[in-house]
């Protein structure tokens, strides 16, 4: 019998398509597996280097406060605020100051007395603020038409700032 050149390409049999899977999976599984723990210990090193850094000033960056509700009692020269911690850490009011914006007349300038501490995700007592207008009262022209920059300063250096008129107008 005569052999062609053909016959030795007959005898020949390929790797089922099974087993080259495996093998295709097999060196992938293991090429990713040395790329994802080398990226695991860099992303635990960078976060044990955060970890040195000073704590108070990273809590700077996760105080957030906003106003709820800005109230000027009717009748008087009250000013009753509503706040909320909206940030990831508690916050202590150190200074408030209200200034009519058209007068730049500060009307209200607390430092220090406050002592006010809101808890993360709560609300505060309402704080309440007796405007320096003399006998006058928000009723009276002068003050019903202005509006007023109410700003909170915080035992961690941060500001929040808001604009507010009486009775909305």
């Amino acid at each position: 019998m005569k052999c062609t050149p053909f016959d030795s390409l007959k005898k020949r049999r390929a790797i089922s398509q099974v087993m080259g899977s495996v093998v295709i999976l097999g060196v992938v599984t293991s090429i990713g597996s040395v790329v994802l723990f080398n990226g695991m210990n860099q992303i635990n090193a960078f976060s044990y280097d955060l970890s040195f850094h000073d704590k108070t000033k990273n809590e700077v960056y996760r105080e957030n406060l906003i106003f709820e509700h800005v109230r000027f009692e009717p009748g008087t020269d009250q000013i009753i605020l509503y706040l909320t911690n909206i940030g990831t850490t508690e916050s202590t009011i150190e200074s408030i100051t209200v200034v009519q914006i058209d007068t730049q007349e500060i009307l209200v300038d607390w430092n220090g007395s406050i002592n006010s501490t809101i808890q993360i995700k709560e609300s505060s007592d309402p704080i309440i603020l007796n405007a320096n207008i003399g006998s006058h009262t928000w009723n009276e022209p002068q003050y019903l038409d202005s509006k007023y920059k109410i700003s909170i300063t915080t035992s961690k250096g941060n500001f929040f700032t808001t604009v507010a008129a009486p009775f909305n107008t």
